[in-house]
């Protein structure tokens, strides 16, 4: 029993260290979604629009969760698709931002945590 398990342990440090040598094609798709650029607890009122799954425009007023410089997380009761285009509007300043969809959790009391990614990166976005 315990060459099976030495057999099974060896194994499992070669995989470890041919994914962290690899380029990133073989990791598991929870390694290669991992975020950019760290986000920080930052409370922003947001209107969100574009046009939902079925293409009939929406618009949403919302909050951040977090953000950073290339985007934000945020919950919507509209229903949104990964790489889907919307536009945010910054309710302090005004500002407003073209980005797409990169992430969409389970939905929980009708919204959605929505992971957001600018397509440009923008740090002007946040202030005011």
């Amino acid at each position: 029993m315990s060459r099976i398990w030495e057999e099974i342990k060896r194994a499992e440090r070669q995989r470890s260290r041919a994914t962290v040598a690899d380029s990133g094609e073989n990791l598991a798709p929870r390694a290669r979604d991992r975020r950019k650029v760290l986000r920080y607890a930052y409370f922003v009122p947001v209107l969100v629009y574009g046009s939902d799954v079925d293409k009939q425009p929406f618009h949403e007023e919302a909050e951040t969760i977090d953000a950073n410089k290339i985007g934000c997380l945020l919950t919507l009761e509209g229903i949104v698709a990964c790489g889907q285009r919307l536009f945010l509007i910054n309710m302090r300043n005004q500002a407003e931002q073209e980005c797409r969809v990169a992430h969409v959790g389970e939905r929980a009391q009708g919204r959605a945590r929505v992971g957001i990614e600018f397509l440009h990166p923008a740090s002007y976005f946040w202030r005011g």
